[in-house]
């Protein structure tokens, strides 16, 4: 197996990175980053694919349950499984033991029904080697003035748009170097999102800065972490 930490020394994708912010016609489409542990057959006809991905850098297996404002509560299993067509066998096999990206969708489609994850395979990515244009971007809605915001610093290792109820953008950070502590963070520019996928398509390390607000509703007793800058932070 390549060693993660020299995919870590790659620099961010450049801004506008391959990896695509636009949705498809579904209620969620996103990325994640990590290890592809396994690919195998399931199925009465052995015509369907899933496969297991460790989420980012040596993580612990487990489930993280996050609370999104407009995607209720968003669930993250650790190892973190999808489902796809024979198709893609032979591209994914290729892969195993490899730090990739992988892109999915849901829900999945009919014919994946045999198949118990509830991700739909899109693509693989490797981790990319382009050089970044940017070095940070920042929300251009969220206001911090005089509020006060915390910092983590990690990798970016999911990242999905929701068209579930209206535009939802949101990521998992991987806080540190390794471990199993992941934050869930929404994020309420377009801009902002694309940038997260250009840091997420290479591993890059991130200094996020965060504020927690309160909204009124169904959970007004509770709270909403959104990122509103994000810096591509070069090294291990």
């Amino acid at each position: 197996m390549k060693s993660f930490f020299v995919a870590l020394m790659l620099l961010c994708l450049p801004y506008g990175s391959d990896l695509s912010a636009t949705p498809l016609f579904v209620h969620n489409h996103g990325y994640v980053l990590g290890e592809l542990t396994g690919v195998t057959f399931v199925g009465l006809n052995r015509r369907v694919v899933t496969g297991e991905v460790s989420i980012g850098n040596s993580s612990f297996g487990g489930t993280g349950q996050f609370h999104g404002q407009l995607n209720s509560d968003y669930i993250l299993n650790n190892p973190w499984s999808f489902c796809s067509d024979q198709a893609a066998y032979e591209n994914l096999v290729n892969y195993i033991g490899e730090y990739v990206v992988i892109e999915y969708k849901t829900p999945k489609a009919s014919s994946l029904l045999s198949c118990p994850a509830t991700n739909e395979f899109v693509a693989i990515y490797p981790l990319s080697r382009n050089q970044p244009s940017s070095r940070a971007r920042e929300s251009t809605k969220i206001n911090v003035a005089d509020k006060p915001y915390g910092v983590s610093v990690g990798r970016i290792v999911n990242a999905q748009k929701s068209d579930k109820y209206d535009k939802n953008w949101s990521v998992v950070v991987q806080v540190g170097n390794s471990g199993s502590d992941f934050s869930y963070l929404q994020i309420v520019d377009e801009d902002l999102y694309e940038f997260a996928l250009d840091c997420l398509g290479s591993g890059t390390r991130v200094k996020v800065y965060h504020i927690e607000q309160f909204h009124s509703g169904r959970n007004p007793d509770r709270s909403y972490s959104y990122a509103w800058r994000i810096e591509a932070k070069p090294g291990l």
